[in-house]
């Protein structure tokens, strides 16, 4: 009775991590180059490009992201580089951004860094909300990439 008891216990320590191999398996890829864009409705434009990398750890990855916002209205432009880590559980994505530099513009204490909340769609497509200075849709489209 022992050695059925022995098995029955190993096999419901590895059966959680197998359902957690098989669903990181069935979600697509995020990694690679990708072109956002979000609706701020506030006279500006903003979107930019991002790319996801593996991270240490299953389900969170790293990234880096490039954001330009426009504002011809107010005269201002901003191209930010930011790094990031992305957390991904099933269809789930969530960027959390750290500002690293100014490329174009002052740097102001007003620009937040950019947070995303996104539903992976496809493995060409995210959508949800850009979290920063407000809460606007967004929208990922993978990168097709360079023809030769």
């Amino acid at each position: 009775m022992k050695p059925v008891l022995a098995s029955l216990a190993a096999a419901l320590f590895v059966m959680p991590a197998l359902a957690d191999a098989d669903l990181q398996a069935d979600a697509p890829s995020i990694f690679g180059t990708w072109s956002f864009k979000s609706w701020t409705y506030d006279g500006c434009d903003f979107g930019g490009t991002a790319r996801f990398a593996p991270g240490d750890e299953v389900g969170l990855h790293a990234c880096e992201l490039t954001a330009r916002q426009s504002c011809p209205a107010y005269g201002v432009e901003w191209v930010v580089r930011q790094s990031c880590t992305a957390r991904q559980t099933e269809d789930r994505l969530t960027v959390t951004s750290r500002i690293e530099e100014f490329l174009v513009g002052e740097p102001t204490p007003d620009y937040w860094p950019d947070n995303f909340v996104l539903t992976i769609r496809s493995s060409n497509r995210m959508t949800g909300s850009l979290v920063s200075h407000g809460t606007h849709a967004t929208e990922f489209v993978r990168d097709a990439g360079g023809i030769s």
